[in-house]
């Protein structure tokens, strides 16, 4: 049920099986800490697409590595697809998803920081009425981390990343490298209420946040089998979903 795997022929078969689902995982490169891959999202959301596919059929587009990471860019190894061309390019691969007969494409990240992949598209199909229905799910969404953490802040790089890494792609973690120091946020940047394009990278200037070290595969595992279960949960629901595709079908009409 891998996109690249088929042949030709096969993908209509698939396309069958999967109830017309097609799904893409999208991950980043980017700096995370001095400890994981800078590929980590991309490989780890890999790996959890394979889980998703064996439990519940959809067809699985390449994971996208090459997307929106404008904060890490003052680390160095991101990789940053501006906004309005990833935007798209995206747009783009949708609508040869929908020209190869799929009806609903979900997009399923691991990269919380992919704006417009994440939020933007979702109103940009709506805008240019296209004849899909498209899905959004955020990283770990559905799962309940509180079950699974032992520290306070978590985020990236962070106890809940670094284990899922141990779980997912433990021949590419390097604890050694990481210390004993923690990664707390850094304070200075006060502007109130206000918002502005470096928040993030301000207050964690290495792309670490919170304890790594309390990372464990055992912990990793729990989460990536929440996670693949979160997801199938969705899968199943967005099968039988038929008022995306109603509204969809209504601003066409407008």
């Amino acid at each position: 049920m891998k996109w690249l795997e088929l042949t030709s022929e096969q993908l209509a078969d698939a396309r069958e099986k999967a109830g017309g689902v097609a799904m893409i995982p999208v991950g980043s490169i980017e700096r995370h800490g001095p400890h994981l891959p800078m590929g980590c999202d991309t490989l780890c959301v890999e790996k959890v697409a394979e889980r998703i596919e064996a439990v519940e059929p959809v067809v699985v587009l390449p994971v996208m590595a090459y997307t929106y990471v404008p904060q890490p860019m003052f680390q160095p190894g991101a990789i940053n697809i501006k906004s309005s061309l990833l935007l798209d390019f995206l747009t783009t691969v949708l609508d040869e998803i929908h020209r190869n007969g799929f009806g609903k494409i979900v997009l399923l990240h691991a990269h919380g920081g992919n704006t417009p992949m994440g939020q933007t598209i979702l109103q940009h199909v709506l805008e240019e009425m296209k004849p899909y229905a498209l899905y959004s799910i955020p990283p770990w969404a559905g799962v309940d981390l509180s079950e699974i953490r032992e520290t306070a802040e978590i985020g990236h790089a962070c106890e809940m990343e670094t284990s899922l890494c141990m779980a997912l792609i433990p021949e590419l973690v390097r604890m050694d490298l990481l210390g004993h120091g923690t990664c707390p946020a850094v304070e200075g940047l006060d502007v109130g209420a206000a918002q502005t394009p470096v928040d993030w990278i301000a207050r964690y200037p290495t792309c670490c946040v919170g304890e790594p070290q309390a990372a464990t595969a055992m912990k990793g595992e729990r989460l990536a089998q929440m996670w693949v279960d979160s997801v199938v949960d969705a899968l199943r629901k967005i099968k039988q979903d038929t008022i995306v595709p109603q509204w969809m079908a209504r601003s066409r009409k407008h």
